[in-house]
């Protein structure tokens, strides 16, 4: 690899959409964090999950514009098995929230693309 060029991040990105609240971002993540595959992978150091700031779409129009993304950080994984295990904890977190709350916000789980971290 030649200085300049660009590595792919591997990992997925969660985007909470109409309904949801940054205390549902922060929610969300700290149900993330607890859920089984992706609590291991985080202990192992294999996984982070971050908050950024959405970089698409006009603000405020899909609900926050924070995101979360979960960064693989070794090969423990592949995208596929992350993007499962995300779907899988983001439907139980909605259902929890739908049960509680009342309503559940839409929600966009992608993997990331190479062009963007």
């Amino acid at each position: 690899m030649t200085e300049g060029d660009e590595v792919a991040v591997l990992g997925v990105r969660v985007r909470l959409g109409d309904g949801a609240t940054v205390d549902d971002v922060r929610a969300l993540r700290a149900w993330l964090e607890r859920d089984e595959p992706l609590e291991q992978l985080l202990s192992a150091e294999q996984l982070r999950i971050e908050e950024r700031t959405s970089t698409e779409g006009p603000k405020g129009r899909l609900g926050p514009d924070i995101e979360l993304v979960l960064q693989l950080l070794g090969d423990v994984a592949t995208i596929a098995a992350l993007t499962e295990y995300t779907a899988r904890a983001v439907k139980t977190w909605k259902n929890n929230r739908r049960r509680l709350q009342g309503g559940e916000p839409d929600s966009e789980i992608r993997p990331l693309g190479s062009d963007r971290s």
